[in-house]
């Protein structure tokens, strides 16, 4: 991969709470291993927020969207978190880096908050869940990585109204 610069760092509002629907148990099994789904066909999403929360048995990242469609994603640990298409290094508090490729995230419709889409860390965290990094935007993928204090089980789905992007993390 060829870039001509490297990410800069700047900081975002701290997390929102988690709504009440958030908070309820985790859905599906949990895994190691990669995960992957495909977006709706024409989804055009746009960050709205992104936020972390602890819970009895697990922690919770949130990625909130409007726009249309649903969101794809991949995601799975990565040991070298690497910005895309530039692959220069990025700043990921953790010892266990979760990558999580959004797709239908166009970005001609990128977020109004400028906070939201910065490359670097965000100043959230809670629980296990030390850090969240924003990679940028990228061919419609938005990167972020997920720094934990070391691998542990992950489960990543989709919640509507609004649309959201849910990554539960066993504890």
């Amino acid at each position: 991969m060829t870039s001509t610069a490297p990410a800069t760092t700047t900081a975002v509002p701290t997390a929102h709470a988690l709504s009440a629907m958030e908070e309820a148990t985790p859905v599906g099994p949990f895994t190691t291993e990669d995960v992957r789904a495909l977006p709706a066909p024409g989804s055009e999403l746009t960050i709205a927020d992104v936020r972390v929360g602890s819970h009895e048995g697990f922690d919770r990242a949130v990625f909130e969207f409007t726009g249309s469609g649903t969101p794809g994603y991949v995601a799975g640990y990565n040991p070298e978190p690497l910005q895309q298409a530039s692959g220069y290094p990025i700043d990921v508090r953790g010892d266990a880096y979760l990558e999580l490729m959004i797709q239908g995230t166009p970005m001609g419709l990128i977020s109004p908050d400028d906070s939201l889409v910065e490359v670097g860390p965000m100043p959230i965290a809670a629980g296990n869940i030390q850090g969240v990094t924003h990679g940028g935007v990228f061919e419609a993928d938005s990167q972020y990585f997920i720094g934990l204090d070391e691998q542990r089980p992950y489960n990543v789905y989709v919640l509507e109204n609004p649309t959201r992007l849910v990554v539960d993390i066993q504890k």
